[in-house]
């Protein structure tokens, strides 16, 4: 099924299905990734860990691939909901007064055998509504590029994970995680693997973390 979408706005990404809606703003995450208060010059001189330079390029490789499928995707989505506007889905009407009066005098040991008709009639509607959309998926092409966009989506995320939870030893390293999270869009659960890293350089630097 369609999912809602998120268009990123910076660096003319493209639109795509996004993890979550992010309740921290791009900046805000960035501020949070770089605001140890140590100057670039007291950095330690330890060379950036090749782990998280190697996971960010296998994350880019899912991200450009989903990136790859989102035209079609958005074609025959745009197909599907174009041809679907011409359906009208069923709704189940209320009983008439003479149906509802019969409904009254029925007693308990009929209650079980009573075929309720405007369920009936619902039920075979809402068959038939249901068959014509799955006609219109079909051949509109839609079932088949979203199947793949969703696995897609998948790989994508879980690389972001990947990059998200990598321990990061210096400021190499949290850029690493502030192009990904621009790319895709940590959500704030993630704050504390953020956190964690930042106490980690802090005590390599010297500085005091409670």
């Amino acid at each position: 099924m369609p999912n809602n979408r998120v268009r990123a706005a910076a660096e003319g990404l493209p639109t795509i299905n996004r993890r979550a809606a992010l309740v921290m703003s791009g900046s805000g995450l960035a501020a949070a990734l770089l605001g140890v208060s140590v100057t670039a010059a007291k950095a330690s001189p330890a060379p950036a860990a090749r782990k998280l330079s190697d996971l960010e390029a296998a994350f880019r490789l899912e991200w450009n691939k989903l990136r790859a499928i989102e035209p079609e995707h958005a074609a025959a989505e745009r197909r599907y909901f174009e041809e679907r506007a011409e359906l009208v889905e069923p709704v189940k009407r209320e009983l008439t007064a003479a149906e509802a009066a019969a409904f009254r005098k029925l007693t308990v040991a009929e209650l079980d055998e009573w075929r309720h008709p405007e369920r009936l009639e619902f039920n075979e509607a809402i068959r038939a509504y249901n068959k014509a959309e799955w006609a219109i998926r079909r051949r509109t092409g839609f079932t088949k590029v979203d199947r793949a966009y969703q696995r897609q989506h998948s790989r994508v995320s879980a690389a972001a994970d990947r990059v998200i939870r990598c321990p990061a030893h210096t400021f190499d390293d949290l850029a690493v995680k502030l192009r990904v999270h621009k790319a895709w869009g940590f959500d704030c659960s993630d704050l504390e693997c953020v956190m964690d890293d930042i106490a980690r350089i802090a005590r390599k630097e010297g500085l005091a973390v409670s």
